[in-house]
């Protein structure tokens, strides 16, 4: 059977269970419960069907489409720290920063990004993947990769590129040394508390229909204020630690794109609000 057929059934197949289940009323979480034995062809199919074949798919059956926001919603709950792993498992870092990646991931797919443009709009969350690939067990690593397709992606991408960059005679950044002690803190900071605002906002961006989100916007207001402070005093801190001006100039060429996203889909957020 084609690909494109086998992924239109499963489709249809969550669909028609979905509409069955929304029919007899139930909640969102007994929903996920219910669903439970469909988890493994969703995730199947979201690793293997491209973006616009998705696209088509929640267009045409509008139960799988609910299915995937409910999942996504579940995502971003997990991400935040709010809400516990499907099946009774205690949150922990490891889901938790494997909820984010996969969140911003599939937002930033559902924007027709991919390759490198996809890891530059990552770059905060390259701490994160690094933590996961390099502290979690093989078991547990492809566990992980299973409940949440887009890490998986996100990590073969930067996999990927860290090949093609080992490949190369002289690399980029080899012949710098390495961050003082007393910047590595303040920058990883600033990467990831960037990287949840963006997934934030986006959030909020894609919310659909009569939700109040008045809670998260007062979150998000006070984490953009707070980031913004800190990247203004990250001058200070370059001049403090001395340290050499082609470091400064390459942690500047990633807060900057940064700092302009972050800006933008504030602006976006609160043109929405009004």
């Amino acid at each position: 059977m084609p690909e494109t057929e086998a992924h239109r059934r499963v489709a249809s197949r969550i669909d028609a269970k979905i509409k069955q289940l929304e029919a007899r009323g139930l909640l969102e979480v007994e929903i996920l419960r219910a669903m439970a034995e469909h988890m493994p062809d969703f995730h199947h199919l979201m690793v293997t069907a491209p973006g616009p074949e998705m696209d088509t798919l929640c267009a045409e059956f509008t139960g799988f489409y609910r299915f995937a926001k409910i999942l996504e919603t579940l995502a971003s709950g997990i991400a935040a720290g709010k809400v516990k792993v499907p099946g009774g498992r205690t949150i922990n870092d490891e889901h938790r920063l494997a909820a984010a990646i996969d969140l911003r991931v599939r937002q930033l797919e559902a924007q027709g990004m991919g390759g490198e443009a996809l890891l530059e709009h990552m770059v905060g969350h390259v701490l994160d993947l690094q933590r996961l690939w390099s502290t979690t067990s093989d078991e547990t690593l492809a566990f992980l990769c299973r409940e949440y397709p887009g890490l998986y992606r996100y990590g073969m991408l930067m996999e990927e590129a860290a090949e093609a960059e080992s490949k190369k005679a002289t690399t980029a950044y080899g012949h710098l040394p390495e961050l003082p002690v007393s910047l590595k803190a303040p920058v990883a900071q600033l990467l990831t508390k960037g990287a949840a605002l963006e997934r934030g906002l986006q959030t909020v961006l894609d919310a659909r229909g009569p939700q109040d989100m008045w809670v998260e916007m007062e979150i998000l207001e006070g984490q953009h204020q707070e980031w913004t402070v800190q990247l203004a005093g990250l001058s200070g801190d370059f001049l403090a630690a001395n340290i050499p001006e082609e470091a400064c100039g390459i942690l500047n060429r990633i807060f900057e794109p940064m700092a302009q996203r972050i800006d933008h889909l504030h602006r976006r957020v609160i043109a929405k609000q009004n």
